[in-house]
């Protein structure tokens, strides 16, 4: 009987083995010698700003003065921004005005909150931008390209604020590019 027994051991010593010879790997490779100096480190440029903001003004360099062109593309991203804001402004107005008529304490509560955040929020935000603007202007203090870094960055911060007013403010429906109803007005 005692062969019995030693019959199933030693099967099992011989697998435990073959499988311990097999999940140990190849051996290591060694890294190949190289002479003279390292590899360059590649540049890290900063991220691109993620906007849909296409530079009208950088596509018509040879012909435009960069001046002019930069504060007119901030002048109207601006009255973009503005009217945005206002129609955010008179659709919270008009809601206020249907729950003053519905006797909706609850929504006019939170409508009259809502609005008065928003204003409170665009007039620090124009702080922001200012401060912001100014910032990247100084590194160019006295020079002829200060004008256009400082309006460059107006024109990609009200951009940004668009899309922020529109993420925040475009919502069941709204649409702050339409026109409001005339009982807004």
């Amino acid at each position: 009987m005692p062969q019995n027994r030693i019959l199933p051991a030693l099967l099992l010593l011989s697998f435990s083995l073959a499988a311990h010879a097999q999940f140990t790997g190849p051996a290591p490779v060694p890294k190949p010698q190289t002479s003279g100096p390292p590899p360059p480190v590649p540049i890290r440029l900063p991220p691109t700003p993620v906007t849909d903001y296409s530079d009208p003004c950088e596509a018509k360099a040879a012909t435009v003065n960069f001046d002019t062109c930069y504060a007119d593309q901030f002048k109207s991203a601006d009255q973009d921004l503005n009217r945005l804001y206002r129609n955010a402004i008179l659709a919270f107005e008009q809601d206020i005005a249907d729950a003053h008529k519905r006797s909706d304490s609850g929504q006019l509560s939170f409508d009259s909150a809502a609005l008065f955040d928003l204003k409170a929020t665009q007039a620090e935000w124009t702080k922001y931008r200012d401060l912001q603007c100014h910032a990247a202007g100084q590194q160019f203090q006295g020079g002829s390209i200060q004008p256009i870094v400082v309006n460059r960055c107006l024109i990609l911060v009200t951009h940004h604020r668009i899309d922020e007013i529109r993420a925040a403010y475009e919502i069941g429906g709204r649409q702050l590019d339409t026109q409001p109803p005339p009982s807004a007005q």
